[in-house]
């Protein structure tokens, strides 16, 4: 799950960015399927590659090494740049200025928000050929939240399109790797679910997604991309076929709200979790978090994931966030997530680990 294409409209607290273009940092070609900016507000286009910096066959260097660039993937429903008027929120909010100020060399792709993992990954992979061509770098980092760590190990895996040779690490941030039971809900997978929870459930993620009932039932794209989230297609389909390339370092990180405090289930991190930072959730999530915890079982989720499905390769931490906090999307709650401070801490340990 991912990205909230309607966050103004929901009066979500958002801050006002220079533009990523000016920066350092840059949003990669908007893929043909995903909305046009001038019909979405959507700002993806990244600057013509200047020919002086592509050389030509015969005289092209070694491709350069690390610090390779740093390079962010959006979840469902994502999107490059929204604006209304003079304020400007962006997918990871305020992260790529965050990092750019820093001397990180980072850039953001751009998939169709509402469609399969392998039709993401590419209309990704273009935008990974470019900034490879852009910076002369021979690997890239990828940071995938929610869907967008999907997307990532179908480009490295060798059964996807096996861009294990150019990713030095994917590192996933709340992905449902073995699936969210919220597709399954939503999908009528489940049975014996009182109808105003299954009411509850599938009104939030239809908000979030700015999608209306009628879509989800019409919507081949949507109704695609939810069955891949389902439990069933990601233990049984996903996870056996796109296994991970040896090349590539995976990572990931989980999410907890909703009080939660993680004991137990977040304390097989490489980095400590801290029980008493606490997370309240945001109302759009309430009903999906509530859901994810099965009653007296209090299944620890971040509102959309549980941190057992986010867990993959080596699991580094629980942060206390909801799914939209973590990247810095805000409603109107009491207490903020870091989502800067995180994802500064996200590429400072890819740094460490020589990438």
């Amino acid at each position: 799950m991912g990205g909230v294409s309607n966050i103004l409209a929901l009066a979500f607290v958002v801050s006002v960015e220079a533009s990523i273009a000016g920066c350092g940092g840059s949003d990669v070609g908007t893929p043909s399927t995903a909305p046009s900016p001038s019909s979405s507000g959507v700002s993806g286009s990244a600057p013509p590659i200047p020919e002086s910096s592509v050389s030509t066959p015969e005289s092209s260097p070694a491709p350069l090494g690390a610090p390779y660039p740093v390079v962010f993937l959006h979840g469902m429903a994502g999107f490059g740049k929204l604006q209304v008027g003079p304020i400007g929120v962006t997918y990871f909010n305020g992260v790529v200025v965050d990092l750019t100020k820093r001397g990180e060399q980072v850039f953001v792709t751009l998939a169709p928000p509402f469609d399969t993992s392998e039709e993401r990954a590419a209309a990704i992979a273009e935008q990974i050929d470019t900034i490879l061509t852009r910076t002369g770098k021979a690997k890239v980092n990828l940071v995938g939240h929610s869907q967008g760590g999907m997307d990532a190990r179908i480009l490295a895996s060798p059964a996807g399109l096996g861009y294990g040779d150019r990713i030095a690490s994917i590192t996933t941030v709340s992905t449902p790797h073995r699936g969210s039971k919220v597709a399954d809900l939503v999908l009528g997978m489940i049975s014996g679910v009182p109808t105003n929870v299954v009411d509850d459930v599938t009104g939030a993620v239809l908000s979030l997604a700015e999608k209306t009932a009628y879509e989800l039932q019409t919507d081949p794209h949507l109704r695609a991309q939810l069955e891949e989230l389902s439990v069933d297609h990601m233990t049984k389909v996903f996870n056996p076929k796109y296994v991970d390339d040896p090349r590539v370092t995976y990572t990931s990180y989980a999410g907890r709200t909703n009080l939660a405090t993680g004991i137990g289930v977040c304390d097989d991190g490489k980095y400590p979790n801290d029980p008493s930072s606490l997370d309240l959730t945001q109302a759009l999530l309430v009903p999906t978090a509530v859901f994810l915890e099965e009653g007296l079982r209090f299944k620890v989720n971040d509102g959309l994931v549980t941190v057992e499905s986010a867990k993959w390769g080596t699991f580094l931490q629980c942060v206390p966030a909801d799914h939209l906090k973590e990247v810095g999307l805000l409603g109107p709650v009491i207490d903020r997530f870091d989502n800067l401070a995180f994802f500064r801490s996200v590429v400072a340990r890819i740094r460490d680990a020589g990438f």
